[in-house]
């Protein structure tokens, strides 16, 4: 039903300055832009980045500050995640946590997004090795964190109803695979006033989106169950869904994936 996570998404308050900011840091390039979004590649990675205009000055934080945890994150062969020469370009980013399969840490855009950094070690389930002499910056997106009250429930819902794939549980959370593709989804319990606060900031502003080439079944499954917010329509090429502990999030046709953006290249 779906194939893929497609893009990940951060409110920026000038597109143009943000696309060069992570052209310019993370070597990411830019497929699409508009003065109102820009879509960039993010290493060698199917799932891109979005960066999408909002004057407001809302920015993209962390689902759970205490814990750590961003909203998604790019995979880096480099398990000094970059650190010391993020800090020489004046980027703000937070203490390296160590385990036995990785090496984590969260960076600051200059719109005050947060965004993690994930060096997987051969020990972890996803470790990638790099086929690379000098491995890029980052190498694409990871992971798309899910903040969930009922873990159980939350991954009944996501495979019975978008066809994910558990693949791994942890106790407090878990990872499934969207269709075939690279980036995965990461479920983390979080207590309800924690969660409640990462429903109130997000306002109703996805910050992921799922590809598929029948956006007319998966509508029709959604509508069928209240999972769909009623803005957009298919026939514009997405529309928004929500889950039923309250994230929203955006179902995308495959053909649309560039609409209303001039390409590059």
């Amino acid at each position: 039903m779906l194939e893929r996570i497609d893009r990940v998404i951060l409110p920026v308050r000038d597109v143009a300055s943000a696309a060069r900011w992570y052209v310019e840091t993370f070597r990411c390039s830019i497929l699409s832009q508009s003065a109102t979004e820009a879509l960039l590649k993010v290493g060698e990675g199917e799932t891109h980045l979005a960066l999408v205009s909002d004057e407001s000055g809302r920015a993209l934080g962390y689902l759970d500050s205490e814990g750590h945890v961003p909203s998604f994150n790019f995979y880096t062969h480099w398990e000094h995640l970059h650190q010391a020469w993020l800090s020489l370009q004046g980027v703000r980013t937070t203490e390296i946590m160590r385990t036995s399969y990785m090496n984590v840490n969260e960076f600051y855009d200059p719109d005050g997004n947060v965004v993690g950094l994930c060096h997987e070690k051969e020990s972890s389930l996803f470790y990638t090795p790099s086929e690379e002499e000098v491995p890029p910056l980052v190498h694409r997106v990871l992971a798309v964190f899910l903040p969930v009250l009922n873990l159980e429930a939350s991954i009944a819902w996501y495979t019975r109803m978008l066809g994910f794939e558990l693949i791994h549980h942890w106790g407090q959370g878990a990872d499934l695979k969207v269709g075939s593709g690279e980036t995965v989804v990461t479920m983390i319990v979080m207590n309800e006033e924690i969660h409640r606060q990462v429903i109130e900031k997000s306002a109703g502003s996805p910050y992921f989106s799922l590809q598929t080439s029948d956006i007319e079944r998966v509508y029709g499954s959604l509508c069928n169950v209240g999972a769909v917010t009623g803005k957009r329509q298919p026939r514009e090429g997405c529309f928004e869904a929500v889950s039923p502990e309250g994230l929203v999030f955006i179902i995308r046709e495959r053909h649309y994936e560039f609409a209303g953006l001039p390409r590059y290249g």
